[in-house]
């Protein structure tokens, strides 16, 4: 869709300035239709595939696990690392995290 209707692009306009009233503060959309139609986007329904993707993808990154969090990816690590946490330390953490191993 290169050549929204007026309809849509107002549609569109009257969506984003919904959400961020309703945002209270916490984020703004821009209104710009410019920077819209630079990821395709003419109409509501695809400002809200877009938004929903936008938070499925954050969701997707929260799940993944921080190495560095990872006990034994910091055992693995430690003597590159420096790490002078001791086996049993280790262990500890791994008990506390309910691993057996």
């Amino acid at each position: 869709m290169t050549n929204p209707n007026a309809y849509d692009q107002k549609d569109l306009l009257n969506y984003i300035r919904e959400i961020n009233e309703s945002s209270d503060g916490g984020f703004a959309l821009t209104e710009s239709l410019e920077h819209w139609a630079g990821y395709n986007i003419y109409t509501r329904d695809q400002l809200g595939d877009y938004l929903d993707e936008c938070v499925q993808q954050e969701r997707d990154e929260d799940d993944i696990i921080e190495c560095d969090d990872d006990p034994y990816y910091r055992e693995c690590t430690s003597s590159e690392t420096g790490d002078d946490i001791s086996k049993s330390d280790y262990m500890d953490m791994y008990h506390q995290m309910d691993w057996d191993r």
